[in-house]
């Protein structure tokens, strides 16, 4: 729901290559870490694409639930009346710094359960409804550069999106659908001061901290036709950062 993450730069180029789009989002999440958001971030953005021509729709849940991604693509099939849907983006993700010595179980539940077992039941909801026809299929997930330090229970639950990623990939090939994910590298979406960005530039080999805006049109490429032929990928758009990291 946040005008200045990944999630709002990836709405704002597949509509501007002509998808309706269902946007959902969990204000709560917003409380619970610092980072820059307005209470109606996801209206106004959504007022903004319509004022576009895109039709857009907004549904407010909770991944940690099992039973919000049912709710979810319920209100893309019937409530917008889109039918069949064509692309899942899952760019949602909970996020609190814990290392191992400090991390409680409930912490490391709700990583998985957010972020992991979310992402997996969007994708099984997805694949359930869909209706193959002339059309493929779109599965884009987000993982992040891995180890991380001071911060398991994110990593851990990224690691599992790769590997449902890849599974899922394999899987639902043969109804059509591409399942892929993208490490958008260290991107500056409202969390980076000042000394970050500096530290970040000077680690990348294109030089500067990626942005929401580098990530978006790789998305609309993945669902797109020029797409249909990569599945399975973890793909870095971080501008060498993960290349310079894994020597």
């Amino acid at each position: 729901g946040r005008r200045a993450g990944i999630a709002a730069a990836v709405a704002q180029a597949l509509a501007a290559d002509g998808w309706n789009l269902l946007l959902s989002y969990w204000r709560p999440y917003g409380d619970e870490v610092p980072l820059p958001a307005g209470e109606h971030d996801a209206a106004e953005l959504a007022e903004e694409l319509r004022s576009a021509g895109t039709e857009v729709a907004l549904h407010e849940d909770d991944l940690t639930d099992p039973e919000a991604p049912a709710r979810i693509m319920d209100t893309a099939e019937a409530g917008f009346g889109l039918g069949s849907v064509g692309a899942l983006i899952s760019a949602a993700a909970h996020s609190t710094n814990d290392g191992v010595l400090s991390v409680t179980s409930e912490a490391f539940d709700k990583h998985i359960h957010a972020n992991a077992r979310g992402t997996l039941l969007l994708t099984q909801e997805f694949a359930r409804r869909f209706e193959r026809n002339s059309a493929t299929g779109h599965v884009v997930n987000f993982t992040t550069g891995l180890p991380l330090k001071d911060e398991i229970a994110y990593a851990a639950s990224k690691a599992a999106i790769e590997a449902i990623t890849q599974s899922s990939a394999l899987e639902l090939a043969h109804l059509g659908i591409r399942v892929n994910c993208i490490d958008p590298g260290p991107n500056d979406t409202g969390w980076m001061t000042p000394e970050t960005l500096e530290s970040v530039a000077e680690r990348t080999p294109l030089g500067r901290a990626g942005t929401p805006a580098d990530v978006a049109p790789l998305v609309a490429f993945l669902c797109s036709d020029a797409g249909d032929w990569i599945t399975g990928q973890i793909i870095h758009c971080d501008g060498g950062w993960s290349t310079a990291h894994s020597l």
